[in-house]
């Protein structure tokens, strides 16, 4: 039995009891995720193209945001489930905003990769199919009455550790004045994202092939 998951128990109906407190629902939540988001896209478009200081300090934004997206994506699931608020559209409200999350993010900083590398913006937007893609293949198998599996090689939580990671070395880096080494920061990580995504997709299509022909 995992030790640690009384703790984790008692902290997550302490987190759900203060969101409660202060109005929140998991709808809001879901949707606040594609709020940071935003924020977390506009900073990395930005970033590369402002002075070493400010540029450092919107590549921290956009990692800040990030983790705060898979914050709030997290709650919403935590809120539903120990406050009994599930409603009967929650999966929509569940899966729709991830999805607009992972565009923001990976669309938003392909423009801002732009100025640097020619193919930035295809990057960007290579990385935002393939994180759909993921979903997509996660959602078709509980359309063919499989259980949803949301593991993989690059499932959401990793594709924006790796981000949040790839914008604090690169705040770093044009902090020394490295400003085209930033940019490769980014952009390697984006194509790592990128492949790890395609991956991800499939192996989760082959197991639905291989569990509905072995009905």
């Amino acid at each position: 039995m995992d030790a640690a998951r009384p703790w984790r128990e008692r902290w997550s109906r302490a987190v759900v009891v203060w969101l409660r407190a202060r109005g929140a629902t998991p709808n809001r939540l879901s949707w606040s995720s594609v709020v940071f988001a935003m924020v977390a896209g506009l900073s990395l478009m930005l970033a590369l193209r402002e002075p070493p200081a400010s540029a450092a300090a919107l590549l921290v934004i956009a990692a800040v945001a990030m983790q705060a997206r898979l914050a709030s994506s997290r709650l919403d699931g935590l809120l539903a489930t120990y406050a009994r608020l599930r409603g009967r559209a929650g999966e929509v409200y569940n899966d729709a905003p991830d999805r607009a999350a992972d565009a923001l993010v990976f669309v938003g900083l392909g423009y801002g990769l732009a100025p640097t590398f020619a193919w930035g913006v295809d990057l960007g937007w290579a990385a935002a199919l393939l994180a759909l893609s993921t979903a997509y293949v996660r959602v078709l198998g509980v359309a063919c009455g499989l259980p949803e599996r949301a593991d993989g090689l690059m499932p959401r939580r990793r594709r924006m550790a790796v981000m949040s990671v790839a914008a604090l070395i690169a705040a770093v880096l044009v902090g020394v004045g490295e400003t085209r080494l930033a940019a490769w920061a980014l952009a390697v990580a984006t194509a790592l994202v990128a492949t790890g995504a395609a991956v991800t997709a499939a192996l989760r299509l082959r197991a639905i092939v291989h569990r509905l022909e072995a009905r």
